[in-house]
């Protein structure tokens, strides 16, 4: 950028010495142009004390230059942000193309939708619609707060234990060993 003001600040001085050193435009003969020879000659040109007329006009051609250089591309981004919504580089992408007799196949993602679409000289048509065998999206982490963030990463944990069912099961062993003793001492029989 530095290198850039430098060239322009140079080729201003030029401009502003070559526009110092003109002589007086020498007064135009009559006839010149056309005009008749008796018709009084009018000075178009600026007065003699104006000799800012170049760099007048390397100014402007730097304000030209530099409003399609960076002006222009912003212009654009901000044109294609309008209209019907959709970007300049636009939300229709052909996944795949594969040659086929008389024509072609193309896979074609519009938006959120898969389509297959068969081309030929005459025309295009709809094959399918494959919109159904596409992943779903996640939910996107950027709008979440921290904490929906932290839930979608967690893994779930195992289910707590059914305690009443582990008592059950505990008091059933107790029964059956408490049977197997009173056997014991009744005389080991039933």
């Amino acid at each position: 950028m530095r290198i850039l003001a430098c060239i322009a600040a140079f080729w201003l001085a030029i401009l502003a010495a070559f526009a110092q050193q003109q002589d007086a435009p020498t007064p135009l003969e009559p006839g010149a142009f056309g005009t008749r020879a008796g018709a009084p000659i009018q000075r178009v040109a600026a007065p003699d004390g104006d000799s800012f007329g170049w760099v007048q006009l390397g100014v402007a051609l730097l304000i030209v230059a530099a409003g399609l250089r960076w002006g222009l591309p912003k212009l654009l981004r901000w044109a294609g942000k309008l209209g019907d919504g959709s970007p300049i580089d636009g939300q229709i992408k052909i996944i795949e193309t594969r040659s086929a007799v008389g024509g072609s196949l193309m896979l074609v993602k519009a938006r959120d939708k898969l389509l297959l679409i068969g081309a030929t000289a005459q025309g295009m048509q709809l094959l399918a619609d494959l919109t159904d065998t596409l992943p779903k999206p996640e939910p996107s982490l950027q709008n979440a707060s921290v904490f929906e963030q932290i839930l979608r990463q967690a893994q779930p944990a195992a289910p707590p234990p059914d305690l009443q069912a582990e008592a059950a099961a505990q008091v059933q062993t107790r029964l059956q060993q408490t049977r197997a003793r009173l056997q014991s001492l009744l005389g080991g029989g039933a």
